[in-house]
């Protein structure tokens, strides 16, 4: 019962708070739940409902904060991140929010931004569910059907390479 539980919360506080970068990946997490509930080890009721409520929970709180704290907030990100954040916002506008959850960084700095720029709640709320529905709901899915159909150990074999992805990456990028 506990793993129903506190998977949601890691999901709420990476998506809910600044500290949410320090937390590990909600898209590792979710693809490795959704590899569970394929192999039978998990049940997708309640783990869907309750990764949803933690993501759309933490997108809240994180408005909820973006607005409390207001502008100052930006210095509180490296400016990388919140030129790339920005530039979301600026390309896509408010639908920025249905596609945050999947960038590693920007599923913790898009809320906060959105609160911090005084963006109207409920159209925020409504965007922030969608966003929250498709990022939780769409990756569990998508790996539970692949742990339903491929060799258990060719599909925890590539969410270990998919997870370490980002490791790589980052040590392929030149310094300075």
């Amino acid at each position: 019962m506990w793993v129903y539980l506190t998977q949601p919360l890691l999901l709420f506080l990476e998506v809910g708070f600044p500290f949410g970068l320090l937390v590990p990946g909600g898209d590792t997490l979710l693809l490795f739940l959704g590899a569970l509930a394929g192999e039978g080890k998990l049940a997708l009721f309640p783990l869907l409902p309750l990764l949803f409520l933690g993501a759309f929970l933490g997108h809240g709180v994180g408005y909820g904060v973006g607005r409390w704290l207001g502008p100052p907030i930006r210095r509180r990100f490296s400016p990388e991140l919140v030129r790339k954040g920005e530039g979301l916002l600026a390309r896509f506008g408010p639908f920025a929010l249905l596609l945050a959850p999947f960038g590693p960084g920007l599923r913790t700095l898009v809320p906060l931004l959105f609160g911090a720029l005084g963006f109207p709640l409920l159209p925020y709320l409504l965007l922030s569910a969608l966003g929250s529905l498709l990022w939780t709901q769409g990756l569990v899915l998508f790996a539970y059907f692949l742990g339903q159909r491929l060799p258990a150990w060719l599909l925890w074999l590539g969410l270990i390479l998919l997870a370490l992805l980002p490791l790589l990456a980052r040590k392929r990028r030149p310094q300075g």
